[in-house]
């Protein structure tokens, strides 16, 4: 048989790539097992959200249990956990959306001497450019603003202490969704500045965009109220087009300049 042949009858022979466990969340982390097709798996949580998520399992070969670390949801395991982990989620957001939300505070009457009013107001200032940052994710990951991409960005602060910066997070999941393929991103940001707590707030709910740890104060810069948390909308430019305390005050421009 000629060469070329031998080499194609090769190729179409090769076994598929091997589903391999290790010991961390990156494929360059140190192999610790080849997981077979009669291996018994068990799921115990997803270590991040977004793409290539990492999950923690539990591999038993021959009686001998091994724990560590696959990328991806090639796994029928890892596929049957996600579809589970979503049916939870939904039970979950759909409790919350009946929850009414806090009613808006009404702005207090100005004091003191009568405004003055010109026959010509005087231009609006034009749009802060929110700074660039990087943060950690609960696996260690660097996420920056930066690297995101995306024709509209969303950045949402919130802090496992409040019950209503949670709810405006969790809200995202359907516009998240919805818009994610014609150019929306997200980026969830933890006012709590330990990213190892990131997982355990959100209370085993795998969100499908990142979620980092407030690096240095950044919350506090931009005046965040960590009873409320804050969602930040940006264009391409990280230009602040929009910014509330709630998913309803900034949909409507999300909706906006992704129709353009």
């Amino acid at each position: 048989m000629p060469i070329l042949a031998l080499t194609l009858l090769a190729f179409w022979q090769a076994p598929p790539a091997a589903a391999v466990l290790r010991d961390g969340c990156s494929a360059y982390d140190q192999q610790v097992a080849v997981i077979g097709s009669g291996d018994q798996v068990v799921v115990d949580h997803a270590i991040a959200g977004g793409d290539g998520t990492c999950y923690q399992i539990a591999v038993t070969h021959n009686g001998k249990s091994i724990t560590g670390y696959f990328l991806g949801d090639s796994l029928p395991a890892i596929q049957a956990f996600v579809k589970e982990r979503e049916k939870i989620s939904e039970v979950r957001l759909e409790a919350i959306a009946t929850q009414p939300l806090p009613a808006p505070v009404a702005a207090k009457p100005a004091t003191g001497s009568p405004s003055v009013t010109t026959k010509e107001s005087a231009p609006p200032p034009p749009p802060e450019v929110f700074e660039n940052f990087s943060g950690h994710t609960s696996n260690g990951k660097v996420v920056s603003l930066s690297g995101l991409g995306g024709r509209v960005i969303v950045l949402s602060f919130w802090s496992a202490k409040s019950g209503t910066s949670k709810s405006q997070l969790m809200g995202m999941v359907s516009m998240y969704r919805q818009y994610k393929g014609r150019g929306l991103s997200a980026l969830g940001v933890s006012m709590d500045p330990n990213p190892k707590h990131i997982d355990q707030a959100l209370d085993d709910i795998t969100l499908t965009w990142p979620q980092v740890a407030d690096p240095g104060g950044l919350a506090a810069r931009h005046k965040v109220d960590p009873r409320l948390g804050k969602i930040f909308v940006l264009d391409s430019a990280h230009r602040i087009v929009a910014s509330g305390t709630t998913l309803a005050e900034v949909q409507p421009k999300i909706r906006e300049l992704l129709a353009q």
